[in-house]
């Protein structure tokens, strides 16, 4: 394995002569299917979160800064499983209820705490957004997005499934599924997608290449491991598909537990709860003490304008660094979880905004992943990896999820066997693809809400083999078994 040089031209059209590097974000919105499958402390609630304080106000910050002039801001990767429920009439009514929620707790807040204020604006506003511009889905304001090169839109296969564990004919229909539901929600099918997990199995660029997909993004040590660099542009193997790995470090700037922009002292901690009204109201505060602060917005804000600029300070630093290194502008790669600005990170919304803002005082642009693996000037040949714990597949499929690893091959057998005989149907597609949702192992690997995952798995496991689809769970795969039949004989 190894990287092998190509005279490939490094064009740098459309990038100005005074920039001195780019910098593309690389978000991925993932949540796996959860209507109709609980609601607290695991299920719906999940969705709810992550719509109002991740996505919600993610697509408004993207509309402002299109406002004012912005466009090629960052790629955007949704699941198709999760653009499903941003879309679906349930989730909606749901979302709606949970934030008329929301005010009512903000509200039975005591008059004089210092917070009570805040909350209830937080809640009245995003509520008011929501009804105004989100109540018939998602969609239209994505669609707006890409339309007015805004965002790329990266696409992906349909439950967000662990690929390199998948027979090659399911693998391939799962992305053909996600590809065509993209193509249906935003008039186009993407030419880049969010691969699961990272997860790269030598070989599989080449069903890339044939459903029309030019590049994805992998972890740093993928192409380290190869002689390669982070957010360099790669030819994979003998594929005109292309790559470009995350910059683990840049990254982990914002996405770090331990060094992240995240633990400051003064933004709101994620984890305590406040019992009695289900809010939010403490700091990080200091981590060695037991005892929590209150949290300051103003505090908070003023946090958010020195990180922003401590960032574009180190981007700036690492461009320096680099630029008698690269052919052309050297450019940053920084992937994480939509899900981290705003859900978990309450002020990294802020963060974003003021960072994209800033950048052309520096003479720093933005750019999307398509951009950056445009022109490679090599090609190279990558091992089996991921972006989970150790870099390998053990998450997904190690010692404790083997009896994942076993219901998922039982399954998909069941499914190919349904194939061959011309009897699979929509129905059994929609519990397999369920079924096959990575999430379920790794959140049994990460031991967090285990018992939810395992019951999952069992349950659509079971639903496949009845061949009923009781409550209607993925209305994403409509089409019949014979189109079925026709995707997977002409691989």
């Amino acid at each position: 394995m190894g990287v092998h040089r190509e005279s490939v031209v490094n064009h740098t059209s459309g990038v100005p002569a005074h920039a001195t590097g780019r910098i593309a974000f690389v978000f991925h919105s993932h949540l796996p299917w959860v209507l109709g499958h609980g609601g607290w402390p695991v299920g719906e609630e999940w969705l709810y979160q992550a719509f109002a304080h991740s996505y919600l106000p993610l697509l408004q910050a993207f509309d402002r800064l299109r406002e004012g002039g912005f466009r090629n801001i960052a790629s955007l990767g949704i699941t198709p499983i999760l653009a499903a429920q941003l879309d679906d009439p349930r989730a909606l009514s749901g979302c709606d209820s949970w934030l008329n929620n929301w005010q009512i707790r903000a509200l039975d807040l005591p008059k004089n705490h210092p917070l009570r204020t805040y909350e209830l604006d937080q809640a009245q506003s995003t509520l008011d957004i929501f009804r105004r511009h989100f109540s018939r889905g998602a969609s239209p304001r994505i669609r707006s997005l890409i339309d007015d090169q805004v965002v790329e839109f990266l696409g992906g296969p349909a439950t967000h499934p662990f690929t390199p564990g998948l027979h090659p004919d399911l693998a391939e229909l799962a992305l053909r599924i996600g590809l065509d539901d993209a193509a249906r929600r935003y008039g186009t099918a993407p030419k880049g997608i969010w691969v699961p997990e990272c997860a790269y199995r030598p070989g599989q660029e080449a069903v890339y290449q044939r459903l029309g997909i030019t590049h994805f993004m992998v972890d740093e040590p993928a192409v380290a491991s190869a002689g390669g660099r982070a957010s360099t542009p790669y030819r994979l193997a003998n594929s005109e598909v292309t790559i470009a790995a995350r910059d683990a470090r840049v990254s982990d700037l914002v996405w770090s537990h331990e060094r992240g922009y995240a633990g400051s002292a003064v933004y709101r901690d994620f984890h305590l709860i406040d019992a009695n009204h289900g809010l939010k109201l403490s700091a990080v505060g200091d981590k060695t003490q037991a005892g929590k602060p209150l949290y300051d917005p103003q505090s908070a804000g003023v946090q958010v304008e020195l990180d922003a600029r401590n960032f574009v300070h180190e981007l700036t630093n690492v461009f320096a660094q680099q630029s008698d290194a690269h052919h052309g502008i050297p450019s940053v790669v920084v992937g994480i979880d939509t899900e981290l600005l705003g859900h978990w990170w309450h002020e990294g919304i802020a963060w974003f905004e003021r960072v994209i803002e800033l950048l052309p005082e520096s003479g720093i642009i933005t750019s999307t992943l398509e951009e950056v693996t445009s022109s490679p000037q090599m090609s190279i040949q990558l091992s089996e990896s991921s972006w989970g714990s150790g870099k390998d597949w053990s998450v997904w499929n190690g010692e404790r999820v083997s009896d994942i690893v076993f219901a998922h091959d039982q399954s998909q057998n069941y499914v190919l066997d349904l194939i061959d005989k011309g009897i699979c149907s929509s129905e059994h597609l929609n519990q397999l693809m369920l079924q096959l949702s990575s999430d379920w192992a790794f959140m049994v690997s990460r031991e967090s809400a285990e018992q939810y995952a395992r019951d999952r798995v069992a349950d659509h496991a079971s639903q496949l083999c009845s061949g009923v689809d009781s409550d209607n769970p993925f209305p994403l795969i409509s089409f019949s078994a014979a189109r079925v039949r026709s995707r997977t004989e002409s691989a």
